[in-house]
């Protein structure tokens, strides 16, 4: 293998590496943990388009959302373009920045439509938000309804995204769910994260599938939303009596005893004082 193999092995090596850190880091943090492996690499910047590609995955992977002066839009891999996220409803392509998670730009473009599946897809926004209202009182949530096929052979896709993010006390966390629904099938995915990293590292991570049988009427495009969100809810609510019921018992047998011995430092891990105790455990 000649240098210039060599070298191309070591790019390819270190661009998977940053790809996975970043794209599993807790919402809210990437932009610094970005920052972090700058450092480590170095000769190397947060535009380097390594990290920006690593920072576009994680957003999509995590259901960002982007604010503009008069919109949002909730990223996704289903919604992803090269370099824009297409708007199905409002037949728009859109262009962000994913540092600041703000919008750049809009144009108009012409979608394809399907009058009887936009119904439905309106309907179930207009159910989504509703339960966002009740469920969620985390000032960044939202949700996305977008579809592919016509009114004979369909699916939707319906994305739920609510995030905590306070970094001055060290604290992230975040709900995300998204579903497929078909005429007679409702599917789902639920990822749950919290983590606490006041000078240490705490990860709640909880994950869980769901399918469950639906009817879908085209023509009663009200009455087959509020089923669909329904079932949501009864399904979402159904894991978080689960969660609350397994963990209600944990602060004492777990939770309690592994924060007690982090220190209030008002700073993160110092990992340069704590790597020789770390290498000395591993050895062990």
């Amino acid at each position: 293998m000649n240098q210039g193999e060599e070298e191309i092995t070591e790019v390819q090596q270190y661009e998977k590496v940053v790809k996975y850190i970043v794209k599993n880091t807790p919402f809210g943090q990437a932009n610094l943990v970005i920052k972090d492996l700058c450092k480590i690499i170095g000769n190397i910047n947060p535009q380097n388009p390594i990290m920006l590609q690593a920072l576009k995955d994680h957003n999509e992977e995590h259901l960002a959302l982007f604010k503009g002066q008069s919109t949002q839009i909730l990223t996704s891999v289903l919604n992803s373009q090269e370099d824009f996220y297409v708007d199905q409803k409002n037949n728009e392509t859109i262009q962000v920045d994913h540092e600041k998670l703000e919008i750049i730009s809009r144009s108009q473009v012409e979608l394809p439509s399907e009058p009887d599946l936009n119904q439905l897809r309106d309907a179930l926004e207009q159910q989504l938000n509703l339960y966002l209202s009740q469920q969620f009182s985390e000032k960044v949530c939202g949700a996305y309804v977008m579809y592919q096929g016509d009114a004979s052979d369909f699916t939707f896709y319906l994305g739920i995204t609510a995030k905590t993010i306070n970094l001055p006390n060290f604290f992230c966390g975040s709900w995300i769910s998204t579903w497929e629904v078909t005429k007679t099938q409702l599917k789902g995915d639920l990822k749950v994260q919290a983590h606490y990293y006041e000078d240490g590292n705490v990860q709640l991570k909880n994950v869980n599938t769901f399918s469950e049988g639906i009817n879908v009427d085209l023509s009663a495009a009200s009455d087959s939303a509020k089923q669909i969100v329904h079932a949501i809810s009864k399904l979402e609510n159904k894991h978080l009596t689960g969660m609350d019921n397994l963990y209600n018992s944990m602060p004492d047998i777990f939770f309690k005893a592994m924060r007690r011995p982090l220190p209030i430092t008002g700073t993160k891990m110092n990992w340069n004082e704590n790597v020789h105790k770390l290498v000395a455990n591993l050895k062990q």
